[in-house]
């Protein structure tokens, strides 16, 4: 008796109701946000001897087993296990990329590189 006096009352058709509540669940949501892989900052290893300030802008190159990084001519430091998502990039780009320095770590033997 209960749902038969609903159903007068709402003056749609139960089922109508329900289909606008299906199209309302296939709009995206919340939980539907899908987040670029992409990964833009990349920890290097400083040489000894090399001092690198925040700020510092620093090429990449990429290798063949890492990725070399440099200021201007001279080396700065490596990049070991280059993520294959990034070498993946660095290689669309021609293997070079450009890449400011984020930190400093507390002993200068590495740095977080930001690429563009």
């Amino acid at each position: 008796m209960g749902a038969d006096f609903i159903r007068e009352q709402s003056g749609q058709p139960w089922r109508k109701r329900w289909n606008k509540g299906v199209d309302r669940l296939r709009e995206p949501g919340l939980f539907d946000v899908k987040f670029n892989s992409r990964q833009r900052t990349i920890t290097a290893d400083i040489d000894p001897g090399i001092s690198v300030q925040r700020g510092d802008e620093l090429v990449v190159q990429c290798g063949p087993g890492n990725a070399m990084v440099s200021r201007g001519q001279s080396r700065v430091g490596a990049i070991n296990g280059l993520p294959s998502d990034m070498r993946a990039s660095l290689t669309e780009c021609g293997g070079v990329a450009f890449g400011i320095v984020e930190r400093v770590s507390n002993f200068g033997n590495s740095v977080e590189l930001r690429l563009q």
